[in-house]
């Protein structure tokens, strides 16, 4: 029995490698693409921190631009401080008469500073000037620019001439990045019925 040859056919060719990537390649190209992704978060995370930090500024000096205006307004038209109010903390001034009366208070435990009036005093009967404190102090100086923590005799609070307030306003947290502060000491406010220098202190 003869073998078939098959001569005249031809030879096969090798099959081409399939196009594609590799894993490694995928691999690489995924932790690339993370890595870009993760960049573009953190710029976006840390403008968006920025962008809050920079409103929270904005509306704590806005705040204090309004207690500045009206501490100011207030004490400079006073005609004197009322000794019975005339702490740390609080403060009540007389303008002009002893009927028309203005009074500052500080709320430690709310963080607030309201400025409420009586006897027909400019301004609403009551307004929260500043909210988002976290310190406050009034204080007081004579006709000698001496500081004083007690009011004198009769007639009401003559020895003080100027008052100053210093605060602390804080907005945000620090663990998110939007922590923002705001501290202010004014300048001292000379009260209408100041002494002249020289003259004997209760002598309005």
């Amino acid at each position: 029995m003869s073998a078939k040859m098959d001569s005249g056919s031809p030879t096969s060719a090798p099959e081409s490698r399939a196009s594609g990537f590799t894993l490694l390649e995928v691999m690489l190209a995924t932790f690339i693409t993370a890595m870009v992704f993760m960049g573009v978060l953190s710029a976006y995370t840390f403008l968006g921190r920025a962008l809050i930090r920079q409103g929270n500024e904005e509306q704590l000096e806005s705040q204090a631009r309004v207690a500045l205006f009206w501490f100011t307004e207030d004490v400079s038209t006073a005609t004197c401080a009322d000794p019975t109010n005339m702490t740390s903390t609080s403060l009540s001034l007389y303008a002009p008469s002893s009927t028309v009366e203005v009074t500052y208070t500080y709320n430690a435990a709310a963080g607030t500073l309201t400025r409420t009036t009586s006897g027909g005093a400019p301004g609403p009967a009551s307004l929260v000037l500043m909210t988002k404190l976290t310190a406050f102090s009034f204080t007081y100086y004579n006709f000698v620019a001496a500081t004083t923590t007690t009011a004198p005799t009769p007639p009401p609070a003559a020895g003080v001439k100027e008052i100053n307030m210093a605060f602390t306003l804080a907005s945000g947290t620090q663990t998110s990045g939007s922590l923002a502060s705001y501290a202010v000491t004014s300048p001292r406010v000379a009260i209408k019925n100041k002494v002249l220098l020289g003259a004997s202190p209760g002598i309005p």
